[in-house]
């Protein structure tokens, strides 16, 4: 079975009452218990990061335990689209870039 049929599972079958985001701690928990750390995972989130689906967008953003992208720039650019569509997202957005800026500070 593949990592994105069973997020899509997880995603599909998440009370309908509760946002995507509510998945954020199961899916930080499946990078560290996945035999590949979590890079299908994390591949299937930034394929829900560029896509139409709210639930999913909110999910991949409640990833704590790794970033989506490898670069600022790139973390930016798809982020600001996410913030852009999404506006409610938006301080997510702000949390994710300022987690970047303090790990990767320099000096």
């Amino acid at each position: 079975m593949s990592m994105e049929a069973i997020m899509d599972g997880l995603i599909e079958r998440l009370h309908p009452a509760l946002p995507g985001s509510a998945l954020g701690e199961v899916l930080d928990q499946l990078i560290y218990m996945t035999d590949d750390n979590g890079s299908d995972l994390i591949e299937v989130c930034r394929r829900w990061i560029a896509g139409e689906d709210l639930r999913r967008v909110e999910a991949a953003l409640a990833l704590k335990e790794a970033f989506l992208f490898r670069t600022r720039e790139e973390l930016v650019e798809r982020l600001d689209a996410v913030s852009k569509q999404w506006p409610q997202l938006a301080s997510r957005v702000a949390e994710i870039i300022n987690a970047w800026d303090r790990q990767n500070r320099r000096g």
